[in-house]
C-alpha cells in the first residue's frame, strides 16, 4: 500500500508515554516505515521518547519545553511539522489493526471530495451531529447524518481518528486556548462555521483502548476550557447525546 506514504500519522501525548508506545509498535505491524510525528508535552522523565526510545527512533518525536500547552497547541505542532500532502491524527491511546482498512479510507476520502473523513472508534464514533437548540443558545451533539452513499455518512463531528488533507487542517487549526475538551469546537467550525465535508466510514475502525491515570486525568478533565468553547460561539450550555445538559 505505497499510497499511505502521503500520509502522516499525528499524535499528541502527555504523560501516556506506555500507550503512545503501544500505538506505534501497532502501526509499524501493519505498515513498513510510516510517517509518524508525535508531540509530546509531559514533564521530563515522563516523556515517551525518553521511556520508549527504540519505538521513538521510528517517528519524529517534538518534545515540547513547556509543559501542557495542550491539546489545540500540541496538534497544531503536529500539524506545522507534516510534509505530506495527508494528515491522519490520532489518539496517543488508539491501536491500529486490521479492522482500519486505510485503503478504503483514503478511496473514500478521494471518491467523495470530503474535507474529512472520520473511522469508527471502537463500537463507538458514530456520525454526530450539532444541532443548534433554544434560539441558538445551546447546542446539541447526537447521533445522525445528513446523508449516506453505502457505508460513507456524511455528519458534523467524527471520532479523533480521521484522515484529512494538511493544507485543510493547517488552515483550520484547533484553538489553542482549548487545552482539553477541544473536539467538538473543532469540528462544530469545520462543519457549521467552515461548511467543510465532514464523514464517517461506518465500517472502518480504530481499536480504543482508553488508558487512565491520575496525573493524565488532571490535566483531561478541566471544564473551564469547555465553558471557554461555548461561550466562544455563544452558546450558554451542551446537550450530549444522552441528554445530559452542561452549562457554560
Amino acid at each position: 500500500m505505497q499510497f499511505f506514504k502521503d500520509i502522516t500519522f499525528c499524535v499528541k501525548t502527555v504523560h501516556r508515554p506506555w500507550s503512545c508506545n503501544r500505538l506505534v509498535i501497532s502501526w509499524l505491524e501493519h505498515f513498513e516505515r510510516p510517517n509518524i510525528i508525535v508531540v509530546d508535552d509531559g514533564l521530563d522523565g515522563r516523556r515517551f521518547s525518553q521511556l520508549h526510545p527504540v519505538t521513538a527512533q521510528h517517528c519524529r518525536v517534538i518534545d515540547l519545553p513547556e509543559h501542557d500547552v495542550g491539546v489545540g497547541v500540541g496538534r497544531n505542532t503536529a500539524i506545522d511539522a507534516a510534509e505530506t500532502e495527508l494528515i491522519f491524527l490520532l489518539d496517543d491511546d488508539h491501536i491500529v489493526d486490521a479492522r482500519l482498512q486505510l485503503d478504503q479510507v483514503y478511496q473514500r476520502f478521494h471518491k467523495h471530495s470530503i474535507d474529512i473523513l472520520g473511522v469508527r472508534q471502537g463500537n463507538g464514533g458514530r456520525p454526530l451531529m450539532l444541532s443548534p437548540l433554544m434560539e441558538g443558545k445551546r447546542i446539541w451533539m447526537h447521533r445522525g447524518e445528513s446523508r449516506s452513499v453505502g457505508p460513507v455518512s456524511w455528519c458534523d463531528m467524527s471520532s479523533n481518528a480521521f484522515l484529512a488533507r494538511h493544507d485543510t487542517i493547517a488552515e483550520l487549526r484547533w484553538d489553542p486556548e482549548l487545552k482539553t475538551y477541544e473536539h467538538w469546537e473543532f469540528f462544530y467550525r469545520a462543519s457549521r462555521v467552515s461548511g467543510l465535508q465532514v464523514a464517517v466510514a461506518t465500517d472502518c475502525h480504530i481499536r480504543h483502548a482508553h488508558v487512565e491515570t491520575n496525573d493524565y486525568g488532571h490535566l483531561r478533565f478541566r471544564a473551564k476550557y469547555r465553558k471557554l468553547g461555548l461561550k466562544k460561539h455563544g452558546f450558554h450550555s451542551m446537550r450530549y447525546p444522552g441528554g445530559a445538559i452542561v452549562h457554560a
